[in-house]
């Protein structure tokens, strides 16, 4: 039945062409981090043919952690997540840090005259889910709750400026 725990077999599988045949399968419903396949792959075969079946697709194309990187750091920042957060994520499929590192500056870069795009995506949150704390004069309660999201303090405070909120007291706080 659907809705019932699936059983893995007790003995994974050594047969890399069922390992590719998986991968491919598996690479048809969305993009992975080569670390990310890998390790999916690992539950059902060994990890030779997990390995094999990795290089294989690295081989064809299909998988690039370059590009999974940069198309992942672009939903997350659509999503208006923090380069905090999205380094985060980031990390968890697998990535190494300095294509992480590399990935997020290019994301995040901004030109000269324009707001940071961590400041931008904090300023979007503002407007769009905090604008009742802010209409009650709680700033200090959504700098809180940007800082939950992995935003710094002085992005925090820029993002309410850029968002017009007019907090009633310019008190800083010690963070």
């Amino acid at each position: 039945m659907p809705w019932q725990k699936r059983t893995l077999p007790a003995e994974r599988s050594a047969d890399a062409a069922a390992a590719r045949e998986k991968a491919l399968d598996l690479l048809t419903g969305r993009d992975f981090a080569c670390q990310e396949l890998y390790e999916r792959l690992c539950r059902r075969f060994t990890e030779e043919a997990a390995a094999s079946a990795v290089a294989a697709m690295v081989g064809l194309g299909y998988l690039d952690d370059a590009r999974y990187a940069a198309m992942k750091a672009r939903i997350l920042l659509a999503e208006h997540k923090s380069r905090r957060a999205a380094a985060d994520v980031l990390r968890r499929k697998g990535l190494e840090k300095s294509l992480i590192a590399d990935t997020l500056e290019a994301l995040y870069a901004r030109e000269e005259g324009e707001p940071d795009a961590d400041v931008l995506a904090a300023a979007a949150l503002v407007k769009k889910q905090y604008r009742r704390k802010l209409a009650e004069g709680r700033a200090d309660l959504v700098i809180a709750a940007l800082a939950r999201r992995g935003f710094s303090y002085g992005t925090a405070k820029a993002a309410l400026a850029l968002a017009g909120a007019k907090p009633e007291d310019e008190t800083d706080f010690d963070w």
